[in-house]
């Protein structure tokens, strides 16, 4: 289970940019009109075999950004709440688009799309620390690690209180 899918990403930012970046071929094949068939699972039969191999390539690259924005948000979310989160928030849904967008920018992101991560980022640490809830208490789990309470039971050889062995 993603916590977004290809159709939101594309409905959330433009398909054209999608499709721009993560068609990696030369000369590019995949346009936002195929990038927004094939996501929305319609029939692919109208284009050429070439144009369906890239755009399974191009959904194959959008859904591994999406696959590693689950993991990053895993990681933070983890420490109150089972994951994966079920049903998913809508606040997730639009970290897991920003941080996948940023996954298919890679080492070309823009200012704007890098502060976007950064920003996604904050919200992922401020849900981990407690600061921001996802709203449901139901999914809440007691977070990890902290103190430890031993009991034993009563000593069986110790000092009198008079600071002698006896």
């Amino acid at each position: 289970m993603t916590y977004a899918t290809a159709a939101n990403l594309l409905e959330r930012f433009d398909a054209e940019e999608i499709a721009q970046r993560a068609d990696r071929s030369i000369p590019r094949l995949v346009t936002a009109a195929m990038l927004v068939t094939a996501a929305g699972g319609d029939s692919m039969a109208g284009y050429t075999a070439p144009e369906q191999a890239a755009v399974a390539a191009v959904l194959a690259l959008v859904n591994g950004a999406l696959a590693d924005a689950d993991s990053e948000i895993d990681g933070y979310v983890a420490t109150r709440y089972s994951v994966p989160l079920s049903p998913v928030p809508s606040i997730v849904k639009r970290l897991a688009c920003d941080l996948a967008r940023y996954h298919l920018y890679d080492d070309q992101a823009t200012e704007t799309i890098q502060k976007r991560r950064d920003a996604a980022v904050a919200v992922l640490r401020d849900i981990s620390a407690g600061k921001v809830s996802l709203g449901d208490p139901g999914a809440a789990t007691p977070p990890q690690g902290g103190l430890v309470e031993i009991i034993s039971p009563a000593k069986v050889f110790g000092r009198p209180t008079n600071g002698g062995l006896r």
